[in-house]
């Protein structure tokens, strides 16, 4: 059987969220995170003067 151009145009298919797409994102939260970790954590050390001398 075959399709025609038509029913070839209305094939819809495939994963909305794939494993690579989930795993993107996953790496993007991870990234935001660990940057307010480390703003955070020098705005707490500045506010309290507990900085390193170099």
């Amino acid at each position: 059987m075959e399709l025609t151009n038509k029913e070839l145009k209305e094939i819809i298919g495939g994963a909305s969220l794939t494993g690579a797409f989930l795993s993107s994102i996953k790496g993007c939260i991870s990234v935001v995170f660990n940057l307010g970790q480390a703003v955070g954590g020098a705005i707490r050390r500045i506010a309290t003067g507990n900085l390193c001398s170099f």
